[in-house]
C-alpha cells in the first residue's frame, strides 16, 4: 500500500532541492500540510508552513511539538552542510538521527532520506549498485554512511524507511555547463547526473511504494553515465582539453568521483527521469550543444553517452 495519500508531512532542509519538493508535495494533496523545518527564520514554500527548528536537536526542539501533530504521513530529509554556519559533515548523522527520533514520536508512516552516491567513493570508473560495498576513506563518506544506517535502522520501528542517492544534482539554478565547457574536469573521469526535479519526483515516487525489512536504499540518477570529455566535446564543439581554462564556480560536484552508477533498481519500480541524460538537461538549461551528436552516434574518441551496465540490484535490497 502507498503511504502518499494525503496525509501531513515534515520536510526538513527546504533549501535548492527542499524548496520545490516541498512545494510539490503540498499541491499534490489538497488536504495535506506540508512544514519546512530550517534552523534559520525562512519565508515557507508556496502552499507549506513555516518551521524554525533544529532537527539534529529531535523532539528536544519544541518547535516540532508545538507544531507538528501525529501521525505523519512521511518525514523527508534534504540537509547539507552549510558554509554560513561553518557545519561540518557530521551534521549527516546528527541529521538522521533527529529525523528518525522525530518520525518515531510523531508516527511517522515513512522516513524519506536524500543521500549522495558520493558515498560509492570509486575513483576508478567502476561500475556501482546497491549492492556495492561502502568502505568509508573520509570524513564525508563515513558521514554520509552512518546516516544512512541511522535512517534504515527505523524500519525496525515499523516506519517506511527509504535511502535515495542522488548523483551529480543540477538544474535551474545549478548550472554544470560552464565548468564543463572550461574543461575543468579529467576528460576520461566518469560523469552521473540527476536532475533536481526527476529527484523529487523520485521522492514523491517511493512514498508510494511498499515497506520491506530492514529499510530501502535507491540510486537516483538519469542512469547515464557519461564521459567528461564527451561533455565538454558536446558544449563547445572542441575535443577534450582543447577548452580554454575558465574559472570554476564550484556549482556541481561531478568529477569528484569517478564512477558508473546504475539506478536499475529504482527503474524497475516504475520510476523514469524526464532528463534521461545530461545534454537533455544541458539543453533545458539553454546551452546549444553544437558538438553533440545525433542519437545512435557516437561523439569522437568517446563512448555513447548511455554505458549499459551488467545486471541490476534486487529492488529493496540494502547496502
Amino acid at each position: 500500500m502507498g503511504h502518499d495519500a494525503g496525509g501531513d508531512v515534515l520536510l526538513v532542509g527546504p533549501g535548492w532541492l527542499g524548496a520545490p519538493a516541498a512545494v510539490a508535495l503540498a499541491a499534490a494533496s489538497p488536504t495535506r500540510r506540508v512544514f519546512t523545518a530550517s534552523r534559520s527564520d525562512r519565508q515557507a514554500p508556496v502552499g507549506c508552513q513555516a518551521l524554525t527548528a533544529d532537527v539534529t536537536r529531535g523532539m528536544a526542539d519544541p518547535a516540532f511539538a508545538r507544531a507538528v501533530t501525529a501521525p505523519l504521513s512521511a518525514v523527508v530529509v534534504c540537509v547539507a552542510p552549510s558554509r554560513a554556519r561553518g557545519d561540518s559533515y557530521a551534521v549527516y548523522p546528527a541529521a538522521a538521527r533527529g529525523a528518525a527520533a522525530i518520525a518515531e514520536a510523531l508516527g511517522a508512516e515513512a522516513l524519506v532520506y536524500i543521500s549522495s552516491t558520493g558515498v560509492y567513493d570509486r575513483h576508478d570508473g567502476s561500475a556501482v549498485d546497491e549492492r556495492t560495498l561502502i568502505a568509508p576513506a573520509s570524513e564525508r563518506v563515513r558521514a554520509l554512511f552512518d546516516a544512512e544506517l541511522t535512517v534504515l535502522a527505523a524500519a525496525a520501528a515499523g516506519c517506511r524507511a527509504t535511502v535515495l542517492r542522488a548523483a551529480g544534482l543540477y538544474g535551474p539554478g545549478r548550472d554544470p555547463g560552464p565548468r564543463f565547457a572550461a574543461g575543468s574536469v579529467e576528460p576520461e573521469s566518469w560523469c552521473n547526473f540527476s536532475w533536481r526535479d526527476d529527484v523529487i519526483a523520485a521522492m514523491r515516487h517511493v512514498l508510494t511504494l511498499p515497506a520491506t525489512h530492514g529499510g530501502t536504499i535507491y540510486n537516483c540518477t538519469d542512469n547515464t553515465p557519461v564521459q567528461a570529455g564527451a561533455i565538454t566535446h558536446a558544449l563547445t564543439g572542441l575535443p577534450a582539453g582543447a577548452a580554454e581554462t575558465l574559472v570554476d564556480d564550484g556549482t556541481v560536484r561531478a568529477g569528484r568521483s569517478n564512477q558508473r552508477i546504475s539506478s536499475a533498481a529504482l527503474l524497475a519500480t516504475g520510476w523514469r527521469p524526464t532528463m534521461p541524460t545530461v545534454f537533455d538537461g544541458l539543453r533545458a538549461l539553454g546551452h546549444p550543444l553544437p558538438g553533440h551528436p545525433l542519437p545512435g552516434h557516437p561523439l569522437p574518441g568517446h563512448p555513447l553517452p548511455g554505458h549499459p551496465l551488467p545486471g541490476h540490484p534486487l529492488p529493496g535490497h540494502p547496502t
